[in-house]
């Protein structure tokens, strides 16, 4: 049996998922997560400090010696928003290639996007409506419609990004960049060739929400509600709130921001929450080349 290795470079986690082949299609075997938090350690001027290069390196270690366990034949490293936007990218490439000779293929955000979506559609038959992917220092949108993707946006800020902009600094203000969010969006006619009913979140950033906000009797203006009480918990309060993660303590605000905005501009009567990862859209991007021996990732 031969295995092979992905790992994902993410902007809270990284990811190492051992895969193998089987009757001519992929399948997941393992995964192993390391928490490194990149974004927050991404400056406002899109500098990657090098406590972060040093995490990086560090997963990868451990990451090597779990490949090494399944005496995987090939890897793929990829990254996505935070050394994306990293202005500083390629020292950093250098510096982890010197310590892990290892090559690393940055994701562009379309192709994040389009991932995404492939990772869903493997779960969730969507015939009409958005998908929000709001990782740690990019957001993805994707528009559904007739049961195919047929548009994708990618913006430069996510969780960690927009909670380090605009709640570890008492001048900002998170409700300004809502409202200028929320005017794009719907300035953007592209998302309103259809109505917009049915939201699906896939990201970390919004997926330990399902068992908070109550959706069997959905109500946008319910749900604006709790989010806009959670935006607005003191410091003290906020972090005594046990439903959250601790390890999503420091992203929580910042990631409820394009969600608030989403569902302020289009008519959303459904929402569902899913955590879902690029790896599984790859994945299922390979499967669905081999079934149809054609490319998917021309984009």
């Amino acid at each position: 049996m031969h295995y092979v290795s992905m790992i994902e470079i993410g902007s809270n986690s990284m990811k190492c998922t051992i895969c193998k082949r089987d009757k001519g299609l992929w399948c997941i075997v393992t995964k192993k997560k390391a928490q490194v938090h990149l974004a927050k350690h991404l400056t406002k001027d899109r500098i990657l400090k090098e406590q972060a290069v040093k995490k990086i390196i560090w997963a990868l270690q451990q990451f090597k010696k779990v490949e090494e366990a399944y005496v995987c034949r090939g890897s793929f490293v990829f990254a996505t928003g935070a050394l994306r936007m990293a202005r500083n990218q390629g020292d950093v490439l250098h510096a982890i290639k010197s310590q892990i000779h290892s090559s690393i293929q940055i994701l562009t955000g379309r192709v994040e996007a389009l991932l995404g979506y492939l990772a869903l559609k493997e779960r969730v038959c969507l015939e009409t409506g958005i998908v929000l992917d709001t990782g740690g220092a990019s957001t993805e949108l994707t528009m559904v419609s007739k049961s195919s993707a047929t548009y994708f946006q990618s913006y430069p800020f996510g969780a960690l990004t927009l909670s380090n902009d605009f709640f570890c600094a008492e001048t900002a203000d998170w409700r300004q960049f809502v409202g200028q969010l929320k005017e794009h969006l719907a300035k953007d006619q592209v998302f309103h060739t259809a109505p917009m009913r049915s939201l699906i979140t896939i990201g970390g950033a919004h997926h330990f929400l399902k068992e908070h906000v109550q959706t069997d009797s959905f109500s946008t203006d319910v749900l604006k509600q709790q989010l806009y009480e959670l935006l607005e918990k003191a410091e003290e309060e906020f972090v005594q709130l046990k439903w959250i993660p601790k390890h999503r303590i420091a992203s929580f605000k910042g990631g409820l921001l394009p969600l608030l905005a989403v569902i302020d501009v289009f008519p959303v009567s459904e929402i569902t929450f899913h955590r879902l990862t690029i790896t599984e859209g790859l994945i299922a991007a390979l499967n669905a080349s081999h079934k149809r021996s054609t490319p998917l990732l021309h984009v």
